[in-house]
């Protein structure tokens, strides 16, 4: 073998020795990023299901309260329409004169 390529298969050896550790940093280098991120997803979601189980609670509760008072306000309209019920049949016998058997 000539000098040139010991030279030249000596360079490609360097060459390759450089790629390969240069590949195995940037291997470990993503492992450790990936690790980090499923971590700041783990703490994320839990976040999250946190936030959403208070928010329903919140909602539940709201609904409940309309719930009320939508009840009440329909048992306020059955009364009020009693009583005009009440008047307009007093009102009723008053302009006839007579009373219903009903």
């Amino acid at each position: 073998m000539n000098a040139e390529l010991i030279a030249i298969l000596a360079v490609g050896v360097a060459v390759a020795g450089l790629v390969l550790n240069g590949q195995r940093a940037n291997r470990r280098e993503i492992g450790t990023l990936r690790t980090e991120i499923q971590t700041e997803i783990g703490t994320l979601r839990t976040e999250m299901q946190t936030e959403i189980g208070t928010l329903r609670a919140e909602v539940h509760r709201e609904i409940s309260t309309l719930r009320t008072e939508i009840s009440r306000e329909i048992a306020d309209l059955r009364e009020r329409m009693a009583r005009l019920e009440g008047l307009l049949e007093g009102l009723r016998e008053a302009i006839s004169g007579r009373r219903d058997a009903a």
